[in-house]
Protein backbone atom coordinates (compact mmCIF):
# COMPACT_ATOMS: atom_id res chain seq x y z
CA UNK A 1 0.00 0.00 0.00
CA UNK A 2 1.36 3.49 -1.11
CA UNK A 3 0.23 6.88 0.11
CA UNK A 4 2.02 9.83 -1.04
CA UNK A 5 1.62 13.13 -2.38
CA UNK A 6 3.82 15.57 -4.92
CA UNK A 7 3.84 18.86 -6.43
CA UNK A 8 5.01 20.04 -9.51
CA UNK A 9 8.43 20.10 -8.19
CA UNK A 10 8.25 16.68 -7.17
CA UNK A 11 7.14 13.93 -4.14
CA UNK A 12 6.19 15.95 -1.10
CA UNK A 13 9.22 15.57 1.57
CA UNK A 14 8.26 13.17 4.36
CA UNK A 15 4.57 12.20 3.10
CA UNK A 16 5.57 8.87 2.00
CA UNK A 17 3.96 5.98 3.52
CA UNK A 18 4.39 2.60 2.14
CA UNK A 19 3.06 -0.77 4.32
CA UNK A 20 2.34 -3.96 3.48
CA UNK A 21 -1.17 -5.10 3.00
CA UNK A 22 -2.56 -8.19 4.78
CA UNK A 23 -3.77 -11.16 2.76
CA UNK A 24 -7.26 -10.44 3.03
CA UNK A 25 -8.72 -10.75 -0.16
CA UNK A 26 -9.43 -7.17 -0.81
CA UNK A 27 -6.72 -4.72 -0.19
CA UNK A 28 -9.09 -1.82 -1.00
CA UNK A 29 -10.46 -2.18 3.45
CA UNK A 30 -6.88 -1.24 4.75
CA UNK A 31 -6.78 1.69 3.69
CA UNK A 32 -9.79 3.72 5.91
CA UNK A 33 -10.72 7.83 6.92
CA UNK A 34 -8.80 7.05 10.09
CA UNK A 35 -5.67 6.15 8.61
CA UNK A 36 -5.70 8.47 5.77
CA UNK A 37 -6.55 11.50 7.87
CA UNK A 38 -3.17 10.62 10.27
CA UNK A 39 -1.23 11.00 7.32
CA UNK A 40 -3.28 14.06 5.79
CA UNK A 41 -3.05 15.74 9.21
CA UNK A 42 1.15 14.80 10.17
CA UNK A 43 2.62 13.72 6.94
CA UNK A 44 1.48 15.95 4.24
CA UNK A 45 0.04 19.21 5.90
CA UNK A 46 3.32 20.09 7.76
CA UNK A 47 5.01 19.68 4.53
CA UNK A 48 3.68 21.94 2.00
CA UNK A 49 3.87 25.09 0.81
CA UNK A 50 1.90 27.75 2.38
CA UNK A 51 -2.02 28.54 1.22
CA UNK A 52 -1.62 25.37 -0.72
CA UNK A 53 -4.62 24.20 -3.20
CA UNK A 54 -5.09 20.02 -2.54
CA UNK A 55 -6.01 18.43 -5.10
CA UNK A 56 -7.90 14.67 -4.22
CA UNK A 57 -9.92 12.54 -5.73
CA UNK A 58 -13.50 11.16 -4.16
CA UNK A 59 -13.02 8.12 -2.64
CA UNK A 60 -14.44 7.78 0.57
CA UNK A 61 -11.34 7.55 2.61
CA UNK A 62 -10.68 11.40 1.41
CA UNK A 63 -14.20 11.98 1.83
CA UNK A 64 -15.66 11.66 5.00
CA UNK A 65 -18.30 14.40 5.85
CA UNK A 66 -18.39 16.51 8.97
CA UNK A 67 -22.14 15.72 9.37
CA UNK A 68 -24.28 13.01 8.18
CA UNK A 69 -26.66 14.31 6.22
CA UNK A 70 -30.70 13.53 6.43
CA UNK A 71 -31.98 10.65 3.98
CA UNK A 72 -35.71 9.18 3.56
CA UNK A 73 -34.14 5.91 5.82
CA UNK A 74 -33.29 8.16 8.97
CA UNK A 75 -35.89 7.07 11.42
CA UNK A 76 -38.65 9.85 12.27
CA UNK A 77 -37.04 10.52 15.94
CA UNK A 78 -33.96 11.33 14.40
CA UNK A 79 -34.62 13.44 11.41
CA UNK A 80 -36.58 15.36 14.24
CA UNK A 81 -33.78 15.69 16.33
CA UNK A 82 -31.75 16.92 13.02
CA UNK A 83 -34.47 19.74 12.22
CA UNK A 84 -34.17 21.01 16.09
CA UNK A 85 -30.34 21.29 16.00
CA UNK A 86 -30.64 23.09 13.04
CA UNK A 87 -32.74 26.11 15.34
CA UNK A 88 -36.37 25.14 13.78
CA UNK A 89 -38.42 23.54 15.92
CA UNK A 90 -41.38 21.62 13.65
CA UNK A 91 -44.67 20.91 14.44
CA UNK A 92 -45.62 17.73 16.98
CA UNK A 93 -47.84 15.98 13.96
CA UNK A 94 -45.77 16.13 11.22
CA UNK A 95 -44.90 12.52 9.63
CA UNK A 96 -41.23 11.16 8.56
CA UNK A 97 -41.68 12.08 4.96
CA UNK A 98 -43.45 15.90 5.74
CA UNK A 99 -39.60 16.14 8.34
CA UNK A 100 -37.81 14.99 5.74
CA UNK A 101 -39.17 17.63 3.28
CA UNK A 102 -38.40 20.37 6.13
CA UNK A 103 -34.92 19.00 6.13
CA UNK A 104 -34.27 19.22 2.82
CA UNK A 105 -35.46 22.77 2.82
CA UNK A 106 -32.77 23.64 5.37
CA UNK A 107 -29.85 24.66 4.62
CA UNK A 108 -27.19 22.14 4.50
CA UNK A 109 -23.87 22.57 3.25
CA UNK A 110 -21.44 19.01 2.81
CA UNK A 111 -18.15 19.61 3.93
CA UNK A 112 -15.95 17.28 4.76
CA UNK A 113 -13.55 16.37 7.41
CA UNK A 114 -10.28 16.70 5.59
CA UNK A 115 -11.54 20.16 3.84
CA UNK A 116 -11.50 21.36 7.38
CA UNK A 117 -8.36 20.02 8.54
CA UNK A 118 -6.61 21.97 5.63
CA UNK A 119 -8.36 24.52 6.14
CA UNK A 120 -7.54 24.93 9.78
CA UNK A 121 -4.16 24.55 8.58
CA UNK A 122 -3.98 27.42 5.75
CA UNK A 123 -4.70 25.21 3.04
CA UNK A 124 -7.77 24.39 0.58
CA UNK A 125 -9.00 21.00 -0.80
CA UNK A 126 -9.86 20.89 -4.76
CA UNK A 127 -11.96 17.89 -5.81
CA UNK A 128 -12.11 16.71 -8.92
CA UNK A 129 -15.50 15.90 -10.52
CA UNK A 130 -16.05 12.34 -10.37
CA UNK A 131 -15.07 9.82 -13.05
CA UNK A 132 -12.49 12.38 -14.35
CA UNK A 133 -9.21 10.98 -13.40
CA UNK A 134 -7.00 12.30 -16.05
CA UNK A 135 -7.20 15.56 -14.22
CA UNK A 136 -4.90 14.19 -11.72
CA UNK A 137 -1.27 13.88 -12.61
CA UNK A 138 -0.45 11.83 -9.72
CA UNK A 139 -2.12 9.01 -11.71
CA UNK A 140 0.47 9.17 -14.34
CA UNK A 141 3.17 8.82 -11.66
CA UNK A 142 1.75 5.94 -10.20
CA UNK A 143 1.58 4.36 -13.77
CA UNK A 144 5.26 5.16 -13.76
CA UNK A 145 5.58 3.45 -10.52
CA UNK A 146 3.73 0.21 -10.97
CA UNK A 147 5.62 -0.35 -14.45
CA UNK A 148 9.14 0.08 -12.28
CA UNK A 149 7.20 -2.65 -9.43
CA UNK A 150 6.33 -5.12 -12.64
CA UNK A 151 9.36 -5.25 -14.22
CA UNK A 152 10.93 -6.37 -10.87
CA UNK A 153 8.67 -8.74 -10.14
CA UNK A 154 8.52 -8.41 -6.95
CA UNK A 155 5.61 -7.29 -5.46
CA UNK A 156 6.13 -8.06 -1.65
CA UNK A 157 8.87 -5.85 -0.75
CA UNK A 158 8.81 -2.69 0.57
CA UNK A 159 12.05 -1.59 -0.41
CA UNK A 160 11.47 -2.07 -3.87
CA UNK A 161 8.61 0.11 -3.55
CA UNK A 162 10.60 2.74 -2.55
CA UNK A 163 12.75 2.31 -5.57
CA UNK A 164 10.85 2.97 -7.82
CA UNK A 165 9.31 6.34 -6.10
CA UNK A 166 12.75 6.98 -6.19
CA UNK A 167 13.29 6.80 -9.71
CA UNK A 168 10.21 9.83 -10.33
CA UNK A 169 12.14 12.78 -10.78
CA UNK A 170 11.23 16.51 -10.32
CA UNK A 171 11.12 16.44 -14.42
CA UNK A 172 8.36 13.50 -14.09
CA UNK A 173 6.12 15.21 -12.15
CA UNK A 174 6.28 18.52 -14.18
CA UNK A 175 6.05 16.57 -17.58
CA UNK A 176 2.99 15.00 -15.83
CA UNK A 177 1.55 18.36 -14.27
CA UNK A 178 1.32 20.34 -17.59
CA UNK A 179 -0.13 17.40 -19.31
CA UNK A 180 -3.33 17.68 -16.91
CA UNK A 181 -3.58 21.20 -16.97
CA UNK A 182 -3.30 20.72 -21.03
CA UNK A 183 -5.81 17.89 -20.65
CA UNK A 184 -8.02 20.52 -18.96
CA UNK A 185 -7.86 22.98 -21.28
CA UNK A 186 -8.59 20.88 -23.96
CA UNK A 187 -12.14 19.62 -22.47
CA UNK A 188 -12.85 23.23 -21.02
CA UNK A 189 -12.60 24.49 -24.76
CA UNK A 190 -14.78 21.14 -26.03
CA UNK A 191 -16.83 21.81 -23.30
CA UNK A 192 -16.85 18.88 -21.29
CA UNK A 193 -15.55 20.29 -18.16
CA UNK A 194 -17.50 22.19 -16.01
CA UNK A 195 -16.81 26.51 -16.70
CA UNK A 196 -15.93 27.36 -12.63
CA UNK A 197 -14.02 24.12 -12.06
CA UNK A 198 -11.84 24.03 -14.96
CA UNK A 199 -11.06 28.16 -14.17
CA UNK A 200 -10.30 26.84 -10.09
CA UNK A 201 -8.56 24.01 -11.08
CA UNK A 202 -5.69 25.99 -13.92
CA UNK A 203 -5.53 29.24 -11.39
CA UNK A 204 -4.57 27.14 -8.29
CA UNK A 205 -2.94 23.78 -9.15
CA UNK A 206 0.45 25.80 -9.83
CA UNK A 207 0.03 26.49 -6.42
CA UNK A 208 0.39 22.99 -4.91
Amino acid sequence: MILHAGTKNGFVDNAELVFQAKKDGDYHNQMNSTLFEEWFRNQLLPHISPNSVIVTDNASYHSVKLENIPTSSWRKSDLRDWVIKKGVQPQDNLSKAELHELAKKLDITTSYIIDKIAEEAGHRVLRLPPYQCQYNPIELIWAQVKTHITKKNIFKMANIVKEALSLITPQSWMEVVQHAEQVQDEDAQQGIAAEHFVESFVVNITKF
